[in-house]
C-alpha cells in the first residue's frame, strides 16, 4: 500500500512516528497521524484544516488534553495502533472511491474522519461541527489543486521504496532534493544502484562531504526555507541556549521589532504564549538531534522504518559531530 503514497503522504507517516516519540507513546495512533498531517503544512490536508480554522497549535493542545505523555524515551520502530492501521487502510479505499491511483494526504484526512472512533477523529469533531465540512472542503480543494499534481512516486521495488522514504527523512520536512535522493540511494542496502555506484568508485562518505561543500543555492535544488535553515545555529553558552538566525529576512524583521519594542522581546507577560511554539520546536529539534547522535540498539528484522532510521543516523550523525567539534 505504501508504494501508492505521494511524497507528502510518506512524510506524514514519518512525522506521525516522530510525534509518537515526542509524546513518549509506544504506539502510533490516529492522534499522531492528525499531527503528522498538520506538520506537512503545504499539503492538501493541512491547507483544508487550516481553512476550517484548525491549526497545528490547536491540534497539539487537543491531543495533549486527551493523550497524556508517556514517561520513557523511545527508540527504534514504533508500531501502528489498530485504529491507525484501519485509517491507513481506509485511505486506500478513499482513493479508490475517488478513482485516484495514488494515496495523498487528502485521502488520509478523509480516512481519519471516516474511521470516526479514534482520538484524531474525536478531536476534529469537537472543533469542526459538523465534521462533514472536512469532506466537502477536501473535495472542493481537489477540484482546484489536486495533490497528485506534485506526482506520486511510481510503484517500485523494495529498494526504491526504501530510498524514497530515506530521502524524505533526510530532507527533514524540507522539499526532497536530488542530493537527498543520491545519498539515500547510496545507502540503500544491497540495491542495484548502490552496487553500481560503488563499483564505479563512488563512496557514500565522499558524496556526503561533497554535498556539504557545495552550495545548493547555485542549483535547481535551492529553496528559501533550507537556505535560511543552513544559516541557523544552536549554541550552549554557560547555562543559556542561544538560537541564532542569520538569514537577511529574519534579521530585517528582528531589527524592526527591536525598534518598535525599544529593546529585546522576552517571553513574559502578554507575549508569553507566543513564545511557546518556539520553545516546543526548539526542544523537538534537540531531541531529534540527540536521537541521531546516540547509539541505536540493534533490532531483529529489517522493517522499512528501521532501515530509514539507520540511514538517517549513518548519514547525519558523523556530520553533526564534525561540525560541533
Amino acid at each position: 500500500m505504501f508504494e501508492r503514497f505521494t511524497v507528502k503522504a510518506r512524510q506524514v507517516v514519518v512525522a506521525a512516528q516522530e510525534q509518537a516519540r515526542l509524546f513518549k507513546h509506544d504506539y502510533i495512533g490516529t492522534e499522531h497521524i492528525l499531527l503528522g498531517l498538520l506538520e506537512a503544512s503545504d499539503s492538501v490536508a493541512a491547507k483544508v484544516l487550516n481553512q476550517l480554522g484548525y491549526d497545528k497549535k490547536t491540534a497539539h493542545a487537543d491531543v495533549a488534553a486527551v493523550a497524556k505523555p508517556g514517561t520513557e524515551e523511545l527508540s527504534g520502530h514504533i508500531p501502528f495502533a489498530p485504529r491507525a492501521k484501519k485509517t491507513l487502510e481506509l485511505a486506500l479505499r478513499e482513493a479508490l472511491e475517488l478513482h485516484h491511483n495514488y494515496i495523498g494526504t487528502e485521502h488520509i484526512l478523509l480516512a481519519l474522519v471516516r474511521e470516526g472512533e479514534g482520538v484524531g477523529a474525536q478531536v476534529l469533531a469537537a472543533r469542526i461541527n459538523p465534521v462533514s465540512k472536512i469532506r466537502a472542503a477536501v473535495l472542493a480543494s481537489l477540484e482546484r489543486a489536486p495533490e497528485v499534481a506534485a506526482g506520486p512516486w511510481p510503484t517500485g521495488t523494495p529498494a526504491t521504496e526504501d530510498t524514497v522514504a530515506a530521502a524524505s527523512a533526510l530532507a527533514g520536512g524540507a522539499p526532497v532534493g536530488s542530493h537527498h535522493l543520491l545519498e539515500a540511494m547510496l545507502r540503500a542496502e544491497n540495491s542495484m544502484a548502490a552496487r553500481v555506484l560503488r563499483e564505479l568508485g563512488v563512496h557514500p562518505e565522499a558524496v556526503a562531504a561533497k554535498i556539504d561543500e557545495l552550495d545548493p543555492e547555485t542549483t535547481t535544488d535551492a529553496n528559501p526555507e533550507e537556505a535560511a535553515a543552513r544559516k541557523m545555529e544552536i549554541r550552549l553558552v554557560d547555562d543559556e541556549v542561544h538560537l541564532i538566525l542569520r538569514d537577511p529576512a529574519t534579521t530585517t524583521l528582528a531589527k524592526k521589532v527591536a525598534e518598535l519594542s525599544d529593546g529585546p522581546v522576552q517571553g513574559a507577560g502578554p507575549v508569553a504564549g507566543l513564545f511557546v511554539p518556539l520553545w516546543r520546536s526548539t526542544n523537538q529539534l534537540l531531541l531529534q538531534i540527540q536521537r541521531m547522535l546516540e547509539p541505536e540498539p540493534e533490532e531483529e528484522g529489517g522493517s522499512s522504518a528501521n532501515k530509514v532510521d539507520k540511514v538517517v543516523r549513518t548519514v547525519l550523525a558523523p556530520r553533526l559531530r564534525r561540525r560541533a567539534g
